[in-house]
């Protein structure tokens, strides 16, 4: 590993936990967002239109001519089951029309949890241990990084000091948490990943999150310039040797770490530079990410829609914009990367009992690498593994699994480095036949 000097552990503190030995806390989305007030207007709308069906007109009544009197009472019944069937369809559209339209003027406020119930926005108002760094022993610094459209994103930048690192340079993984809670919340996580992985760690909270400044408001599109205006950071300091004194980094060991949305964002930052790099033949655009690290990541928001609310499927084609804001498609993102970029690595890391993104999402992100695959793949998964606890309930294991997926990215980097230059210069990588593979040497790929 690059650095492997131990460093003294802080003296054990109880303190109440914010996750529970998770690594964000968990949030019930599907409680989230659609407030009180919407959801009693919406029931008192179906209330009424089911007052009116049955208190209203009824059926159409015939005229009734000599002669015709039996036959009129023999289709009297199929009558009233025609009405009542179709008053019955009427109610079911009209609320369902109803309940689509509260979850899409409220979708934001579902997708986005800043402080999810028991918490606080800022992490200084977190328990002791979880309100920074320092709780835990970890050398960092605390910044403010002002992102393309002027607003401030507050972020943590935990490194491994000088006398860690010696002669190696550690990877910096740039760390996009979940949609919930700020990044205080994953101090723990962060701790285990500083210690065991031997890494820096550079994590944001998106505005509108922890002590970031609001901007606009919380949107896809805001995410995404607070990530490229965080790695844009990263790589302009690194190339300054702004933090030279502390520690040591570089830009071609850089990593994109991210759990659940996180990992949307990291994958549309790995294509919106891709894109950059290649309109740009690599002159003047930012250095490409060695890889992503995804986990516990879903396929597309109108994916996990459908899952949290499943009275949506017979409505999937509508969940599109403009009536989805924020479309988080990670899979268009991700196709687009394996068709024009071969020479990076990509880690899967899926826990099986993930009660809010369903394993076969991940699987599903698997399945679009496979067809052209990059570099190093690896896909771990974990049989405990929750939504937010997969790093514990994973135990050792998943910290094997995280250091093999390193190991071959380091054992790589010449290869890919020259694969990189030839990228830039011809604008695309060279075609791949489906049978040719990685070399993949974990059984759990």
């Amino acid at each position: 590993p690059p650095c492997s000097v131990s460093r003294p552990r802080p003296p054990r503190v109880v303190a109440m936990s914010t996750s529970g030995g998770k690594a964000a806390p968990d949030v019930d989305l599907r409680a989230q967002g659609g407030s009180e007030r919407s959801f009693v207007v919406g029931g008192l709308v179906v209330v009424g239109l089911v007052v009116y069906n049955f208190i209203g007109p009824g059926p159409p009544e015939s005229i009734v001519q000599d002669g015709e009197e039996e036959a009129i009472q023999e289709a009297q019944w199929l009558t009233w089951v025609m009405w009542f069937f179709f008053r019955l369809v009427q109610i079911v559209v009209l609320g369902a029309l109803i309940l689509l339209a509260v979850l899409v003027t409220q979708q934001r406020k579902i997708i986005y949890v800043p402080a999810p119930p028991g918490t606080q926005r800022s992490p200084k108002e977190n328990p002791r241990m979880y309100q920074s760094p320092d709780a835990w022993g970890l050398p960092y610094e605390d910044l403010m990084i002002e992102t393309e459209d002027g607003t401030k994103v507050n972020a943590w930048l935990i490194y491994q000091p000088l006398s860690a690192c010696k002669d190696q340079v550690p990877y910096t993984l740039v760390y996009f948490h979940g949609n919930a809670g700020n990044i205080g919340h994953r101090l723990e996580n962060i701790r285990d990943m500083h210690d065991k992985l031997k890494v820096n760690i550079l994590i944001l909270d998106y505005r509108g999150y922890g002590d970031s400044e609001d901007g606009r408001g919380c949107t896809q599109k805001g995410f995404i310039m607070d990530a490229l205006g965080t790695y844009r950071f990263l790589v302009e300091s690194i190339n300054s040797g702004k933090y030279a004194a502390k520690t040591k980094m570089s830009t071609d060991r850089i990593l994109l770490f991210g759990r659940s949305i996180g990992g949307a964002v990291a994958i549309k930052v790995m294509a919106d530079l891709l894109r950059e790099s290649l309109d740009a033949g690599g002159k003047g655009a930012l250095p490409l990410p060695a890889g992503l690290i995804l986990e516990n990541t879903f396929t597309a928001l109108r994916d996990m829609a459908v899952q949290i609310f499943p009275f949506l499927s017979v409505l999937k084609w509508l969940l599109a914009p403009p009536l989805l804001y924020d479309p988080w498609d990670s899979t268009d993102s991700l196709a687009f990367l394996t068709k024009r970029h071969e020479h990076w690595c990509c880690c899967l890391l899926s826990g099986l009992q993930d009660e809010i993104v369903p394993p076969e999402q991940m699987t599903a992100l698997h399945g679009i690498l496979k067809t052209r695959r990059p570099k190093v793949l690896k896909f771990f998964r974990f049989p405990l593994g929750g939504h937010n606890d997969t790093p514990t309930k994973g135990g050792a294991e998943y910290w094997i699994s995280f250091s093999k997926f390193m190991a071959e990215v380091v054992a790589t980097e010449d290869e890919r480095r020259e694969g990189l230059k030839a990228l830039t210069a011809d604008g695309a990588a060279p075609a791949k036949a489906d049978e040719e593979t990685s070399p993949e040497t974990s059984k759990a790929d």
